[in-house]
């Protein structure tokens, strides 16, 4: 394991003497430390994990003074753990430090992170950094050690902020959630709680990035449970306001669960749209409209009603045969191939034309369809040419027509 250390300017204060340096609860358990007085924190760190592990980042003037403090504490100037890799030679090239800090935790070690001394830009750019490699590899960083100050300059108390690194990396997972559903670092917190939340965000991302809502009904119980855990048991003020976002919108997509089929993925397809998914959001709509002709036969007669519900309990029962079947025998006024409506012959064929003949305005319902139907296969099957704003704009447009055609005039009747 590499100790990374920032070094300051602070050296042996004569008047007040050699400070006294302790780990606190958390890490006294972890660690121990030879002696309790040191001049800083780099002979500290020298001192209980060995130069040879020892990662100095410095300024010239910082190298000096500790070169210094070490002659006085060890007796060994320690020459051999300074780095010319590793000096800011410009202490406000800020771009430059963060390439040197990328560089040294850049290898396969575990790192400890020591940003008690440095200028206090420094420290702050190392966090930066850390925070940037976390998000790829949480493990890789074990601990951010930070002597906190309890008497001044006379008692110090080491503390760990790794668990402020996780905070952050929580906040991000749960702000690119709340953004686009994606979710990195599913299984890569220390913090059991927020690894629980991590890997359960990542399963609903799945659900609902494939399509898959009804998996989706299954999980939402689960994650809710999870938020209100942490809601009650951790100190999340960093990112409590988007939690609570997220909890919000589990809730709705809980709810939303319960709708039938023809309104829950209307409403799906609304929100995968206004997150930038074209095509989730459009083969979500052309299978509503599917799920509202199926549906609104199933109004147009018990005996039709009847041929459907043993269709579904049927062995050969699919939902595409049932979504297709009814959506194009809307749209043409007749089925080439059948699933769902050979079983009684033609009478629940003949009837179901009937009804949809006896509808005057059924052409525009129909262009409508067909309006769907081109613009999910130019998207599915990468054959759109339009740009891609214009294929948000007709996406739109569709959306706004299916409220109008099946829920606002519901022009099939449909009373589920």
């Amino acid at each position: 394991m590499k100790v990374v250390t920032i070094l300051g300017l602070v050296s042996n204060n004569k008047e007040i003497g050699i400070p006294i340096y302790r780990y606190d609860d958390k890490l006294k358990g972890l660690f121990s430390l030879k002696k309790e007085r040191y001049i800083n924190m780099l002979s500290l760190l020298i001192d209980n994990f060995g130069a040879q592990d020892i990662v100095p980042i410095f300024t010239r003037l910082a190298k000096q003074i500790q070169i210094d403090v070490l002659k006085e504490e060890f007796q060994n100037e320690c020459i051999e753990i300074f780095s010319d890799s590793n000096f800011i030679d410009n202490e406000n090239d800020f771009y430059s430090i963060l390439r040197i800090i990328n560089d040294v935790t850049s290898g396969n070690e575990e790192y400890i992170i020591d940003l008690t001394h440095g200028f206090r830009h420094i420290p702050i750019l190392a966090t930066i950094s850390l925070i940037s490699q976390s998000l790829n590899n949480t493990d890789k960083i074990k601990h951010i050690f930070f002597a906190k100050e309890v008497v001044a300059r006379e008692e110090y108390e080491i503390i760990d902020l790794k668990e402020y690194l996780e905070l952050a990396n929580m906040s991000y997972v749960l702000e690119s959630f709340n953004h686009n559903y994606t979710v990195a670092l599913a299984s890569k917190f220390k913090n059991k709680n927020f690894r629980d939340l991590a890997s359960q965000l990542s399963t609903i991302s799945n659900h609902i990035l494939s399509n898959s809502l009804k998996a989706l009904n299954n999980d939402v119980g689960k994650i809710l449970n999870t938020i209100d855990f942490i809601l009650k048991n951790e100190q999340i003020e960093t990112f409590k306001s988007s939690l609570d976002d997220i909890r919000q919108h589990i809730m709705e997509l809980q709810e939303m669960g319960k709708e039938k089929d023809s309104i829950k993925f209307y409403r799906m397809s609304r929100i995968l749209n206004s997150k930038g998914y074209l095509l989730n959001a459009i083969t979500l709509l052309f299978e509503a409209i599917g799920y509202y002709c199926a549906e609104s036969f199933e109004c147009f007669s018990d005996d039709i009603k009847a041929h459907i519900n043993n269709f579904k309990k049927s062995r050969k029962f699919n939902a595409y045969d049932l979504t297709h079947e009814s959506r194009t025998f809307v749209k043409r006024m007749e089925l080439k191939d059948r699933a769902y409506l050979t079983k009684y012959g033609d009478m629940v064929y003949d009837d179901i034309k009937n009804k949809l003949e006896n509808i005057k305005t059924l052409d525009n319902f129909r262009h409508f369809i067909q309006n769907a139907e081109k613009l999910r296969n130019n998207l599915a099957h990468g054959n759109a040419s339009e740009r891609i704003e214009d294929s948000k704009l007709e996406l739109s447009k569709l959306l706004d027509k299916y409220n109008s055609f099946c829920i606002q005039q519901n022009i099939l009747g449909n009373k589920i």
